[in-house]
């Protein structure tokens, strides 16, 4: 048996829980004692709880008093704790509180172990009175004040039990409190759902209110069976969301008349009746053009849309949609004649091939249709399109390719990469792939060299201005001149450094070419051979391409 101990508490089951861990037996086999209880007292006045002399005590025990001086009490209770020998009274029953806890009331079933027939009325009175003091406490009910209706109930109900009528369940009430009277009932209000339309997502501004708890107003105020004063501050807040929230995104302002939950940033809601956050990922099914989700042509659009439609024989993202965003996920397929823009974007399923992508970083599944990006990861590019800067691809069925780095796993047939610096293959499988070395098929570099040439034209005329008006500016000019002439130089001679690597034997036919320029270019097609990396090798006037030796003069 464990050793009984003494413990001063207001929290009874904590205390019991302590107990029945510190002696290593169930809680179910604890039991405890009433010993003393020690009724503390506060007020408008006073708002500490204090001692009171009983004399003192009794002044604060009449309902005026308590409405009047908005008085409220607790309780710590002396308890001995102990290991359960033989329960001689075992008492089956729920605690019915009511909307406010005012009157609480006990609901005993019959089948309770009450062991009248062993004691006078009186000794089972005093049983039972012990016994409900002890069920009120360890639920933290006040016990010892407002409990006139319990002991007369129980007397009446001792006699019911002597004369064997106790054969349905009773109610025995275990305090008289003051229940408020409600001039305005309490209310949620989903301010905004008021924006949501079709079932579509939803944006907040900053600091807009986006759910208002409306507290109840009294007519009355009221007093519960925990020694509470009952107002709007106490507010009854199991009428509230019972909701979680992210911290980071919505916050909550409280004053006597409501609870509002605010959103910290503009963004996007996301509610699913458990937890409450805005933030800028838009999370979508399925996205339409029949259907408007954001203004793709806004310039503050920096959120993340996450479509995931896990019907393969639907479109995440549906034929002819626009959009624009930071931040694209689509977990499915990407339909005809759409077009997506973002600074990142990834596609999990694939892209048709009237689709079209444009991104600073892309990363896509399976790849039809036409992507223009700085970097690119594909999974399986199946025909499709890539403009970029440095692409990599784990394998092929053909399409085509223009950076200026190019990695590739494995293609099959039919594949054309065009690079300026350099193309690295594992393994080639198939044949008419076409692997080619010239920075004019790649739009961007292309593009780059017109660029630098009208830069050029530009800077010249401000050099010739600048020496009849402001000679202290041309050698900052002709510095400019020189650094454009140098990246274009680097663009125009990549063939010069450029590289065709293709780890594992080729298997058929297939295309290497190095242009040099408008004028001139090496062909050469491969046996079903190993390879060393193709390259140039240039020796005043001739260019060789090895490994195969193939010699281009040029004059």
């Amino acid at each position: 048996m464990a050793t009984k101990e003494l413990i001063k508490t207001k929290h009874i089951k904590d205390a019991l829980q302590r107990y029945a861990t510190d002696n290593l037996i169930p809680l179910s086999e604890c039991d405890f004692t009433i010993n003393k209880v020690d009724t503390l007292v506060k007020n408008a006045r006073n708002h500490e709880f204090e001692h009171y002399t009983k004399e003192r005590l009794e002044e604060y025990l009449n309902p005026e008093t308590i409405l009047n001086e908005h008085v409220e009490f607790t309780q710590i209770y002396t308890i001995t704790a102990m290991q359960k020998d033989t329960q001689e009274m075992d008492l089956l029953y729920t605690i019915d509180y009511g909307r406010y806890a005012t009157h609480p009331t006990l609901i005993l079933s019959p089948k309770s172990k009450i062991p009248y027939k062993r004691y006078a009325p009186s000794d089972t009175l005093k049983l039972l009175y012990r016994e409900l003091n002890k069920i009120k406490a360890a639920n933290e009910i006040l016990i010892g004040i407002f409990d006139e209706t319990m002991k007369t109930t129980l007397k009446k109900f001792v006699k019911y039990l002597y004369a064997g009528k106790f054969t349905k369940k009773v109610k025995i009430s275990l305090f008289e409190g003051i229940e408020p009277v409600v001039a305005r009932q309490s209310r949620v209000i989903f301010w905004f759902k008021e924006k949501e339309k079709e079932g579509m997502v939803i944006e907040v501004d900053k600091d807009e209110i986006l759910i208002e708890y409306k507290k109840p107003i009294y007519g009355h105020n009221g007093f519960n069976a925990h020694g509470k004063y009952i107002d709007t501050l106490y507010a009854q807040n199991n009428d509230d969301v019972n909701i979680e929230i992210d911290p980071k995104s919505v916050r909550i302002e409280e004053d006597n008349n409501s609870k509002r939950y605010i959103s910290i940033n503009k963004g996007y809601v996301h509610y699913d009746g458990v937890k409450l956050s805005v933030d800028n990922r838009l999370r979508l099914h399925e996205i339409s053009r029949n259907k408007h989700i954001i203004d793709s042509h806004d310039e503050d659009n920096n959120i993340d849309v996450i479509v995931a439609q896990h019907d393969v024989t639907k479109d995440s993202v549906g034929e002819g949609v626009e959009l624009v965003s930071e931040c694209i996920a689509v977990e499915g397929f990407v339909g005809a004649g759409s077009t997506l823009e973002a600074m990142q974007l990834e596609i999990k399923g694939a892209t048709h091939q009237d689709s079209k992508q444009f991104a600073k970083f892309a990363k896509i599944n399976r790849h039809k249709g036409t992507l223009r990006c700085h970097e690119a990861e594909i999974g399986l590019l199946e025909g499709g399109t890539v403009h970029a800067t440095k692409v990599k691809v784990e394998s092929s069925l053909g399409g085509q390719i223009y950076a200026q780095d190019v990695v590739i796993g494995h293609t099959k047939n039919n594949l054309k990469v065009y690079a300026s610096n350099s193309i690295t293959v594992r393994l080639v499988s198939g044949e008419d792939n076409l692997f080619q070395i010239n920075y004019r098929d790649i739009p961007i570099l292309d593009a780059k060299i017109q660029f630098i040439q009208e830069e050029l034209e530009d800077l010249k005329y401000r050099v010739d201005q600048a020496k009849r008006f402001q000679p202290q500016e041309v050698k900052l000019l002709e510095d400019e001149i020189a650094s454009l002439k140098i990246e274009e130089k680097k663009i125009v001679e990549s063939y010069k450094t450029a590289t065709i690597t293709v780890e594992q034997p080729f298997r058929g036919l297939n295309s290497i070419v190095f242009t040099i320029d408008k004028d001139h270019e090496i062909h050469y097609k491969t046996d079903a051979k190993a390879y060393l990396p193709f390259h140039l090798k240039i020796d005043d006037g001739t260019i060789t391409l090895l490994p195969p030796a193939i010699s281009l003069t040029i004059e």
